[in-house]
């Protein structure tokens, strides 16, 4: 019987070889129509909950994200993760504080985040495996299911091509901790679905996903609604950004209608969370975005 991997690596070949035009039967990144067609099992979005990353409430990796993200209309925390300092989250009485803010505020934690291997990458900085160890060994602990992993900066895998075989040998090590716990590492990069594909090929674990991000691909001049697609045909976005560089979401040129629609065609079924997508005031910027985002979704 062949698995999901061997599904995928399958389909690459072919994608290698397939005009993308004819396979998707999309329209260009600004048309109103540019939905891909095929088979999928339609979810509505009106269940998607929507959150927003801690370090846009001016409280990264505090508990106090929680309450300043109520107030201004989410239901979701995107929280970074510190191997050390006074608020980590390796420290289990830290854990407590932050369940404790949760439920005093009536938000949830959407996701974890591994922020610092940006500046310090997974494929080259020594201790990088054992944070990711100790944050899976949080999210048991907690309940979490995701952590994104993040690829830029010094991490970036399209800059530093080298590194990817790297990050493959890295993976290989973690993965299996990962599986065995039930958690997603979610890479978030600005390499192509398909590069992304034969990434998660070649790392060959079902714990690897995409932690994908509107903006950056849009800024890559990829095809996002084709990659939303591609991705989500394959179950591989574990959660997505809705983000806009220097204009509140709506403001700028990408068209989130297409966007929620091709999501949901795929059968997403995480959350939505808001990151940047400021102009001003940055709290009036977030409620607007918190207002566009449950607009778009019918509720």
């Amino acid at each position: 019987m062949k698995t999901r991997r061997d599904f995928l690596k399958t389909t690459l070949g072919s994608l290698l070889l397939t005009d993308a035009a004819s396979l998707f039967a999309t329209e260009t990144r600004s048309s109103t129509d540019a939905i891909p067609l095929f088979g999928s099992e339609t979810l509505s979005r009106a269940s998607w909950k929507i959150g927003i990353c801690d370090w846009d409430v001016r409280a990264t990796g505090r508990p106090d994200a929680f309450a300043v993200s109520k107030e201004l209309g989410f239901e979701g925390v995107q929280v970074t993760y510190q191997p050390d300092g006074p608020d980590s989250l390796s420290d289990i009485t830290n854990r407590t504080k932050f369940l404790e803010a949760t439920k005093e505020s009536g938000v949830s934690i959407a996701s974890l985040c591994l922020g610092l291997l940006n500046e310090r990458p997974l494929a080259t900085t020594p201790e990088a495996v054992g944070w990711v160890e100790d944050c899976i060994d949080t999210m048991v602990a907690m309940d979490i299911k995701q952590v994104l992993v993040p690829f830029f900066g010094n991490a970036d895998m399209t800059e530093h091509k080298e590194h990817q075989p790297l990050v493959i040998e890295k993976f290989k090590r973690l993965a299996p901790f990962a599986e065995k716990n039930g958690k997603i590492l979610a890479v978030e990069s600005y390499l192509s679905a398909e590069d992304l594909m034969k990434l998660i090929d070649d790392i060959g674990s079902d714990a690897i996903k995409v932690y994908y991000d509107v903006r950056n691909s849009s800024n890559k001049n990829y095809d996002i609604f084709r990659e939303i697609a591609l991705l989500g045909k394959h179950k591989l976005i574990s959660q997505i950004h809705f983000k806009e560089d220097s204009h509140r979401l709506g403001e700028g040129d990408i068209n989130f209608s297409n966007v929620c629609e091709t999501l949901e065609k795929t059968g997403y079924d995480d959350w939505v969370v808001v990151e940047s997508s400021i102009t001003d005031d940055w709290r009036q910027s977030q409620i607007a975005n918190a207002q566009f985002v449950k607009k778009l979704i019918g509720r």
